[in-house]
């Protein structure tokens, strides 16, 4: 069944029980990439790190079509103090800095749509990418938020600084290309592995949104 969008995003942002705040630009980038989860109208699972005060999961349970499964998770403790009317909003208590928090968290789940609003520390984006992404759901979309923080000492980053997420994203460009060179790196190697099934990159002023489509190839094609 298909369903129609009726409302847009913004309007179930506008809407929410609980409090919340994001950067105006975001919705259109929302809308864009995960639009189609709502024109197929099946149920969906997504996961945001970083809940706060809980309206983007009030958001994304308004959005998404119905028993779409809404995961918040925080560092915070008073987060799992929440309470929403639809049930299938939960939120996980968590550090996603730790490793073994996500081997525990992600052993057995399907998730369709990834967002990584949580502490913007370059080595907590980078970790979170490289644990979620390859458990990612073929179809599915990763979109890390506020990556002007790759741009920050504070956080981690600096302009053009190798440990940023931004330049490490940028390697997602090569790998892209994977099937047309023969060279190796070491570093690209891996990430390659790490990023496996990537089949597009956008990048935008604050966020990255990547999209796991599975590996293909391009084909010749001419008139018949």
């Amino acid at each position: 069944m298909t369903m129609l969008l009726t409302k847009s995003l913004r309007m179930f942002f506008d809407s929410v029980e609980h409090p919340s705040d994001k950067w105006d630009s975001y919705f259109e980038v929302y809308e864009k990439h995960l639009a189609k989860f709502v024109m197929v109208g099946r149920p969906v699972t997504l996961v945001e790190v970083g809940v706060q005060k809980g309206g983007s999961l009030d958001m994304w349970g308004k959005y998404f079509p119905p028993k779409s499964r809404i995961i918040g998770i925080d560092i915070d403790p008073e987060c799992a103090q929440l309470k929403y009317d639809n049930p299938n909003i939960e939120v996980v208590i968590g550090d996603q800095s730790d490793p073994s928090f996500w081997d525990s968290f992600l052993n057995g789940k399907s998730i369709d749509v990834f967002i990584d609003d949580g502490g913007h520390f370059m080595d907590q984006q980078i970790l979170t990418f490289e644990k979620v992404f390859p458990v990612l759901n073929t179809g599915g979309v990763y979109i890390c938020e506020d990556t002007h923080t790759s741009y920050m000492q504070y956080n981690g980053g600096g302009l053009h600084r190798k440990d940023s997420w931004i330049e490490y994203s940028k390697y997602f460009i090569d790998t892209l290309h994977k099937n047309w060179y023969s060279d190796s790196d070491p570093n690209q190697d891996e990430i390659n592995v790490k990023a496996d099934g990537l089949s597009a990159v956008s990048y935008y002023d604050s966020m990255v949104v990547l999209e796991k489509d599975g590996n293909r190839r391009l084909n010749r094609v001419s008139p018949k």
